[in-house]
């Protein structure tokens, strides 16, 4: 398997992922308050039904990105090479890997942590500590390697599955 297909391919994912976060971001940063650190979290009230709803609205576009990329670039590598399970697994969990690490240094350590700018400020919350929580985003790359691993998986399987049925 060609590696430098997995980071070209988990960059342009990556950058249609964030392209959909900041979307999402910009439009309010409260509709992504709960993967804010909770110190920023117990600093503002609860979401209102509002937020939540908008949450929802605005969070499906990012999981179609999020899961249907992977699973769109998948089927095509799948279709192209005739590939095996194990195979194509590697390969949508290599991608999802390349946006995991870009997730961590740019978007989480770079531009959440260092550069902190306005729009990723919740109102209310200027100044916390919480905005420079490396680890809390250390934490949560480590996690993304579990998370990754089941989507790889279901994604994988779900493509294989289809692939015998057509």
């Amino acid at each position: 398997m060609p590696l430098h297909l997995i980071f070209i391919h988990g960059g342009i994912l990556s950058g249609l992922i964030t392209v959909a976060m900041l979307f999402i971001i910009i439009k309010g940063p409260r509709i992504m308050l709960q993967d804010y650190p909770k110190e920023i979290q117990d600093m503002v009230p609860p979401k209102s039904k509002e937020e939540k709803k908008a949450t929802w609205i605005y969070g499906a576009p990012f999981l179609m990105v999020a899961i249907g990329g992977p699973a769109l670039l998948g089927w095509h590598y799948l279709q192209a090479s005739n590939l095996n399970f194990v195979s194509l697994f590697v390969y949508v969990y290599g991608l999802l890997l390349v946006f995991n690490v870009y997730d961590l240094i740019i978007l989480d350590w770079l531009l959440f942590c260092t550069i902190t700018p306005r729009f990723v400020v919740i109102p209310g919350t200027e100044g916390s500590k919480g905005y420079k929580n490396y680890r809390f985003h250390f934490v949560g790359f480590l996690k993304g390697f579990l998370y990754t691993l089941v989507m790889a998986l279901v994604i994988s399987s779900l493509l294989i599955a289809l692939q015998s049925i057509l």
